[in-house]
């Protein structure tokens, strides 16, 4: 191969035209980055003093209006009971004993317990009325 070979002039045009292009992405991020510091070292103005923010700081601390992490957004204010504590243990018990109480999630949501209106020989007698004409689309209709 000589050297003056186009196969030569081609590889080194190419290598020419990546040092070039790389160049330019250098020169390029070092002048965004140079803009961007430029840009996020700019005042604000306000016209609140350093005091007065504080002092909104520690009156929203005291409030327990401050977010400490994901935990408590979006911001509920602080329960306050309308009923004393024995009203609430009077609930409970009053709830215990009708059998309210959920024991675990089979009897949620709560179901009172089931009362039958009629006797067991109304109920036999209602077996025998309907196995004598019986449904056609059987005991379930789809309600």
């Amino acid at each position: 191969m000589r050297i003056g070979s186009p196969l030569i002039f081609v590889n080194y045009r190419k290598k020419k035209m990546a040092i070039n292009q790389l160049a330019a992405a250098l020169v390029l991020t070092v002048l965004s980055g140079s803009v961007l510091a430029a840009s996020s070292s700019a005042t604000t103005v306000t016209s609140k003093t350093r005091a007065q923010v504080v002092a909104e700081l520690i009156q929203a601390r005291a409030n327990g209006e401050l977010s400490v992490g994901d935990s408590n957004y979006p911001y509920q204010p602080t329960f306050v009971s309308t009923k004393t504590r024995a009203q609430v243990l009077a609930e409970l018990a009053q709830a215990r004993a009708r059998g309210e109480m959920p024991v675990g999630d089979s009897d949620y949501p709560y179901q009172p317990k089931f009362v039958s209106t009629k006797t067991r020989a109304q109920v036999q007698a209602e077996l025998v009325e309907y196995n004598k004409n019986p449904d056609p689309q059987g005991l379930y209709q789809g309600y």
